[in-house]
């Protein structure tokens, strides 16, 4: 039995076997293998040396996502308070027509922006299957770099040496193994708190609330995760975390060139050529059919309003008209409800 199996469990690797995580880890392993295969050439035989380069080779690969989120971050910053203000507005109307006037009006402030409903998941959406097929190819690397089953159990024990530690077991309290956990911990922290040094102020929203919480949480979950599991993933989450730390510093020099007005320009253009591609009009010509539609919508409101207006007053004048002929008659219960209401008013006046 191999050194790798008998320190490691199968419910590691569970994640690689769902649909879609598991072709993508499939890939994955397929880079981790060459890696492992050049390094081997070049006389490295480390199972650290593969994780920190695939780390690195992995985080570039993600790294237009990355940006692409935060672009969305700060335009969404302006988004939200439109969108919230028109979801306010219509709050207590349910019906269909209010629904329809909703959406279109919404549609109105995200084509403003050059963004859509779906933009800011989109970058996760990627990502999130990703970062779920990292886990079993670094969990199981002898599953997905099967020349390790050319080497014999000490020098695959070998492999797992790290500057002092065993890779291959869990780092626990001693030092340099403690490293570990702590450096996952302190880079994750810093990578969040570069993250949002570019981003708008949200601390009055559910989302800032939010984001604020996750930047302690996710360091605590890293040093705990660090310390049960063994180092190897470990490793691979404190160079993650490094990698990130380095890659916020650039994006954040990056995004200080870049103004959220730019950032919206840039949008439009491209929804613009995607729009032109599918010979759908820009979105200004948008704009303003939508801003026709509500006019009609408007309009159409407007004279539902007045119709049942009208149909009211029609009715109360119907029932007036009764009263006042029942009134006529001196025996109608409407003549004998006036003469009493009338010796009443005369009552309150002599008092």
């Amino acid at each position: 039995m191999r050194f790798f199996s008998l320190t490691t469990t199968t419910s590691g690797s569970a994640f690689g076997n769902w649909p879609i995580i598991k072709q993508i880890a499939w890939v994955l392993g397929l880079l981790m293998q060459g890696i492992f295969i050049v390094l081997s050439g070049m006389g490295i035989r480390s199972v650290a040396a593969c994780i920190i380069v695939f780390t690195v080779i992995t985080k570039m690969l993600m790294l237009p996502l990355t940006i692409k989120q935060q672009k969305f971050t700060k335009v969404n910053a302006l988004m939200t308070p439109e969108i919230q203000a028109i979801q306010k507005k219509y709050a207590n109307k349910k019906d269909q027509a209010s629904m329809a006037k909703m959406q279109l009006e919404q549609q109105q402030v995200y084509d403003k922006y050059g963004s859509s409903m779906s933009a800011g998941c989109l970058p996760s959406l990627i990502q999130f299957p990703i970062l779920f097929a990292l886990y079993p190819v670094i969990y199981d690397l002898e599953k997905y770099i099967p020349q390790l089953a050319n080497y014999s159990e000490s020098e695959v024990q070998a492999m797992y040496q790290f500057m002092g530690m065993d890779l291959a077991s869990t780092p626990g309290l001693s030092f340099p193994g403690i490293l570990i956990p702590i450096l996952a911990a302190l880079f994750s922290f810093l990578s969040s708190k570069l993250m949002m040094v570019n981003q708008p102020k949200m601390e009055d929203s559910p989302m800032g609330s939010s984001m604020k919480m996750m930047n302690y949480t996710m360091p605590i979950m890293s040093l705990v995760i660090c310390f049960t599991l063994p180092a190897f993933l470990g490793l691979y989450w404190v160079v993650q975390s490094l990698v990130m730390i380095i890659q916020q510093w650039a994006i954040n020099k990056h995004m200080e060139g870049i103004s959220v007005e730019d950032i919206i320009k840039e949008n439009i253009e491209k929804q613009n050529k995607k729009r032109a591609k599918k010979g759908l009009p820009p979105l200004n010509e948008k704009a303003n059919i939508n801003a026709k539609k509500l006019a009609q919508m408007e309009a159409k409101n407007k004279e539902e309003h007045d119709k049942k207006l009208a149909d009211r007053d029609a009715k109360m004048k119907s029932s007036t008209d009764y009263y006042n002929a029942k009134a006529a008659d001196p025996n109608s219960l409407a003549a004998r409800a006036n003469m009493v209401r009338e010796f009443n008013e005369r009552n309150s006046k002599k008092k």
